[in-house]
C-alpha cells in the first residue's frame, strides 16, 4: 500500500527546489500528520545529504530532477544569442558577461542525478525517505506503473514552478485539473492511487480534488511559500504581495514555469530558447544577483494561479487548514 493512503493530513508539502523547501518545512507537515518533501534539484549530493540528516521528520520524501538530452551545438547558439541580448543587465548587476561560456560548459543535464539518487538510497534507515520522487522523467504515466511506481503525481497547469513536462520543447498541456486526473485515473485502469497537484491553495478546491476518482491525496507548494518554514528569499516574498498575476514562461530557464509575470517575462524573456540547462546556466548567476538587489524582475518568483491565498504563518497549521482540519 502506498504511504499516501495512510496520511492522517492528505495535503502534502510539495517539492520547491531553488530555496523554499527546507527540513523545517519537511518537518512541519510532519507535524500536521502529513508528508514533506525535500527538493533535490540544483542542489549537490553533499547538500542534499545534510539536508536529510537535518529533518527529524519520522517520514519524508526527496524529490529529483531526472536527467535531460545534453543540448547540441545549435540550441548552445541559440543560448548564446539570448546571453547577448542580456549582457547590459549582467554588467547592471556585476556580472562579467565573458563567464558565459564558462556556465554553459559547467551545466549538467543531469543535475548529479546518480550521485543523488546513490545518496538517497545508502542513507542509514533512519535518514532514508520513505518516497523519492522524479520531476523530467522520460516515461508514460502508464510505463511508470508497469515499472512499479505505487503513486503518480498528477500536476495540473495552475502548478507554480516548472512544469513536468517529459521533453524540453514540448509544451505544457492545458487541461483542467479534473480532467487530466480523470483522464490519468483511466490510463491506468486505477491501478495506483493519484496524488493531484496544481493551483490548490484553498480548502475547497482541496476538497474539490480529493473527490476526484482514484486521488488520495494533494501537493500543494505555492500556499507555503510565506511559511514561517519556508526559505523562500525575500525578494520571492516580495514578489508574491498582493495577488500578482503569474505566467508560463521559459525566460528563467528554457523550460515552461508558471512565475509572477514581470516585464522580463513579457519583453526580453520571450525570447528564451527552449534549451535546458542551458538557458538556465545563463540565467541562474542573473536571478542569484537579482536577488540580492538590483533588478527584481530578474528573479525567477515562481507561484501558481491560487497565489491569491498564500499566506505568512507556521506551515502546519496552514496544511491543517487546507484539509479542513
Amino acid at each position: 500500500m502506498s504511504i499516501v493512503h495512510d496520511l492522517a493530513c492528505p495535503v502534502i508539502a510539495a517539492p520547491m527546489a531553488g530555496g523554499p523547501s527546507t527540513p523545517a518545512l519537511v518537518d512541519a507537515a510532519d507535524a500536521a500528520g502529513s508528508l514533506g518533501f525535500l527538493a533535490g534539484g540544483y542542489l549537490e549530493a553533499e547538500e542534499l545529504v545534510a539536508q536529510m540528516e537535518e529533518t527529524r521528520a519520522a517520514r519524508f520524501g526527496v524529490n529529483l530532477f531526472y536527467p535531460q538530452a545534453a543540448p547540441d551545438a545549435a540550441d548552445l547558439a541559440a543560448v548564446a544569442d539570448y546571453a547577448r541580448g542580456l549582457e547590459p543587465r549582467m554588467r547592471r548587476l556585476g556580472l562579467d558577461p565573458g563567464q558565459v561560456p564558462g556556465w554553459l560548459a559547467a551545466a549538467d543535464p543531469a543535475d548529479r542525478f546518480a550521485a543523488k539518487f546513490d545518496a538517497v538510497c545508502g542513507a542509514d534507515q533512519r535518514r532514508r525517505p520513505a518516497v523519492v520522487s522524479c520531476t523530467f522523467g522520460l516515461f508514460t504515466a502508464r510505463d511508470a506503473v508497469d515499472r512499479g511506481i505505487d503513486t503518480l503525481i498528477v500536476q495540473g497547469p495552475g502548478a507554480g514552478g516548472h512544469r513536468a513536462t517529459r521533453t524540453v520543447a514540448e509544451e505544457p498541456g492545458t487541461e483542467p485539473l479534473p480532467e487530466l486526473v480523470v483522464a490519468v485515473h483511466r490510463g491506468v485502469d486505477g491501478a495506483v492511487p493519484l496524488v493531484a497537484a496544481g493551483g490548490l491553495s484553498d480548502p475547497i478546491s482541496v476538497a474539490e480534488a480529493l473527490a476526484l476518482p482514484g486521488v488520495v491525496a494533494v501537493a500543494c507548494g505555492t500556499v507555503l511559500l510565506l511559511s514561517d518554514e519556508a526559505g523562500t528569499a525575500p525578494v520571492h516574498r516580495a514578489a508574491l504581495a498582493g495577488a500578482p498575476r503569474t505566467v508560463v514562461t521559459r525566460a528563467y530557464s528554457g523550460r515552461p514555469a508558471r512565475g509572477v509575470a514581470t516585464p522580463f517575462t513579457e519583453g526580453p524573456g520571450a525570447a528564451a530558447p527552449a534549451v535546458y540547462p542551458g538557458v538556465n546556466a545563463v540565467m541562474r548567476p542573473i536571478r542569484a544577483a537579482a536577488g540580492r538587489g538590483g533588478e527584481p524582475e530578474l528573479f525567477a518568483a515562481w507561484a501558481g494561479t491560487g497565489v491569491a491565498h498564500v499566506e505568512g504563518s507556521p506551515a502546519a497549521g496552514v496544511l491543517r487548514r487546507l484539509a479542513g482540519f
